[in-house]
């Protein structure tokens, strides 16, 4: 069976696009197979900075053929009373092509109708693959695209050449002026040839690159560059840790080649991060360190050359670094002669958004809401101090040299530039650790200033943002809101801190009230709240949770992260045991027909007229009040035991024996209240499992 090979040949396309047209090409043509009817056996897509390439084995040389049926009049009109075509059929018939007397009679279901039926006989691929090919290169979508030439299409970087071979055919294939071809080139630097590849065999074609310095695999370049690296740090005991640097260098090079360079010791005397960032930053250079990780003197740069021990590349490099180094060394001792307290005032120039404020602004409500997080924590005087201290300085690098060159390094360089003017500790450190975590699995803060400073800045963004209408929609989530809340959920669960959410939100809102003038601050509120369901049920269920375990924990309350997140995995860890089914049915039942009970008040047990009840009621007496304290240490999983326990048997014999919706509505009423108020014993503080879908 044939197979097919196309190279999109191209200007040098940013590292950070390959990844996602590569997917985008995966996806594209394996719909136009579907759409057009045809299998195969492989497809595999790579690609380098100057090249996009999709290979296919095992396609059919011909189309299936289909059997169309088109529906056309009813036969009522289409048929005459003998059963012969009508000038409806036959006008029916030629408009597709057959005799009328071919045309068949239907029973739709509907009525009988006429149906002309068509065998289509499948094309040839190989006419097929033109207009796939070109359909699926012009879908490919890029952050930002360019216009060459003249005409509509656009792509990432203007295409050179493309190659397109069927086999040993070359597919007619024209995009924006470009004929397809089976020409190729070799390596930009290192081979002047122009390759001729006879046929569509990927082995034959990735072989040929290879001799002429074109590494196309991406995996097989990371390895190497992997390697290389590893075998220059693993002389001083370290080894590569970057994996996002060293996932965007593989798409900047055809043909690696690690080279160790040096720069002066002098510029040691920098804080590691801002040595490291110059590096990453501009050049994409691999920092070196020792085994305790310790930055020493030296990098690592990715040539896209052969390794042949030409000095000029490295010396190159190493200027090249030496100069971004020079200034990150004048802007640190420039930054040094104003304090951090110096810069405070200034921030008032520094705006945030034009609704919410300065960072000033933002300064002093985060100092509020953290002030208020802490002593909801039961934080004593002296780490009050602390957050207060912090809370004053935390956004007051904003204004540096060295931030406003590396934006990264914020919060960082605030840590640094407080320990050199005898700052606590705790305050530098909780400086740097507010922004985090940055993305998904960053590091969480360490110290209990860091903790609350974070929460803080968080909630003060997400309060701010949905104040004024800045509410994410889609894609669009221009002040990383979702981020932002996912920080918080980890810090409030990993860091186990029992604090309610409604609270610190009402408080964010009350800091906020002059800037938010006119807008509903309870609809605001219970926005927020919403939103941080809705996370929460996005971030469970990336983590492998059942989605109906979650919305039954969900609906027992989320108020509190850390005790939503202990309910949640005790629940999960009980589905997996013998007791489940039966514990489900026991809140269920009670849940189903206690919910229309409208009454909050006690039990009358003069209406108790059967044993099943008066059973119930004393059972309920005699173990609540033990439950509910399984509530306060969270011992749900106990709980969970103890309640099955002693209501599964008598909740069965309730419903068999006893009818709940009797005319008696005082009787009525009595029961319905009895169901809910076992109901909320156990719904009220763990889950309603009445939302369980599956669970025998």
């Amino acid at each position: 069976m044939p197979n097919l090979l196309l190279e999109i040949g191209v200007e040098e396309i940013p590292a950070g696009y390959i990844g996602p047209a590569l997917r985008q090409m995966e996806e594209l043509f394996t719909g136009q197979i579907e759409e057009n009817r045809l299998s195969f056996k492989g497809l595999h897509v790579t690609g380098t900075p100057r090249r996009l390439i999709l290979s296919i084995t095992g396609l059919p040389e011909i189309q299936e053929n289909i059997i169309k049926e088109i529906k056309g009049p009813s036969s009522k009109f289409a048929l005459d009373e003998e059963g012969l075509p009508t000038k409806a059929a036959i006008g029916f018939a030629h408009s597709q092509g057959i005799d009328a007397n071919d045309l068949k009679v239907k029973d739709t279901g509907r009525g009988e109708y006429c149906f002309a039926i068509k065998e289509i006989a499948g094309k040839r691929v190989f006419d097929l693959l033109p207009d796939m090919l070109s359909t699926m290169i012009k879908s490919i979508t890029f952050p930002k695209s360019m216009r060459w030439k003249t005409g509509r299409f656009s792509f990432a970087r203007p295409i050179r050449t493309i190659l397109a071979l069927f086999d040993n055919d070359i597919i007619q294939l024209e995009l924006n002026g470009i004929k397809a071809g089976r020409k190729t080139d070799g390596h930009q630097f290192l081979s002047d040839k122009i390759l001729d590849v006879e046929t569509a065999d990927y082995g034959a074609y990735k072989e040929l690159l290879r001799n002429n310095y074109v590494i196309i695999e991406i995996d097989e370049r990371r390895k190497t560059i992997r390697d290389s690296i590893n075998t220059i740090l693993s002389r001083h005991g370290s080894q590569l840790d970057d994996e996002g640097l060293l996932n965007e260098v593989v798409n900047l090079v055809e043909f690696p080649c690690a080279v160790k360079c040096s720069f002066e010791k002098e510029y040691l005397e920098i804080p590691p991060e801002v040595v490291i960032t110059s590096m990453k930053e501009h050049q994409r250079y691999f920092p070196v360190t020792d085994q305790d990780n310790n930055l020493l003197p030296e990098f690592i740069v990715i040539l896209d050359r052969k390794c042949d021990g030409n000095e000029l590349p490295r010396r190159g490099n190493e200027r090249v670094l030496k100069a971004r180094l020079a200034d990150a060394k004048f802007f640190w001792n420039e930054d040094r002669k104003v304090s951090l307290q110096d810069r405070v005032e200034s921030l008032g120039n520094l705006v945030f958004h034009e609704n919410i404020g300065s960072y000033l602004e933002r300064g002093e409500r985060i100092g509020k809401l953290a002030h208020f997080i802490s002593t909801s924590l039961s934080y004593p005087p002296s780490k009050l101090r602390f957050v207060e201290r912090a809370s004053l300085l935390c956004k007051a690098d904003l204004l540096t040299e060295m931030v406003g060159e590396f934006p990264k390094l914020q919060g960082i360089m605030g840590r640094e530039y407080a320990l050199e003017k005898g700052e606590d500790a705790e305050v530098a450190k909780s400086i740097a650790e507010h922004y985090l975590p940055r993305y998904a699995k960053d590091l969480l803060p360490e110290t209990e200033t860091g903790i609350v400073l974070s929460l803080a800045d968080k909630f003060d963004v997400i309060a701010g943002c949905f104040s004024t209408g800045l509410v994410p929609t889609g894609s669009l989530d221009p002040y990383a809101l979702r981020r932002q809340t996912q920080g918080i959920i980890r810090i409030l669960e990993e860091k186990e801190l029992n604090i309610k959410l409604s609270d610190i939100i009402e408080s964010s809102l009350s800091s906020l009230k002059e800037k938010i003038t006119g807008r509903d601050t309870v609809a605001v509120h219970q926005q927020i709240m919403d939103f941080f369901k809705d996370r929460l049920r996005h971030n469970y269920l990336e983590r492998g949770f059942r989605y109906d375990i979650i919305d039954s924990v969900l609906k027992s309350g989320y108020d509190n992260i850390s005790d939503f997140s202990f309910r949640l995995k005790i629940v999960t860890k009980i589905s997996q045991s013998p007791i489940w089914h039966s514990l489900v049915t026991v809140v269920e039942r009670t849940y189903n027909i206690g919910k229309s009970c409208t009454s909050h008040g006690n039990i009358d047990e003069n209406l108790l007229k059967e044993e099943e009840e008066k059973v119930l009621w004393n059972i309920y007496e005699r173990e609540k009040d033990k439950m509910r304290e399984y509530i306060k240490p969270r011992k749900y999983e106990e709980l969970s035991l103890l309640y099955n326990e002693v209501f599964a048997e008598p909740i069965h014999n309730f419903f068999e024996n006893v009818y709940v919706n009797v005319d008696d509505e005082a009787l009525k009423g009595n029961r319905l209240l009895l169901m809910k108020k076992i109901n909320e014993l156990y719904v009220s503080h763990i889950a309603n499992l009445a939302l369980i879908v599956e669970h025998e």
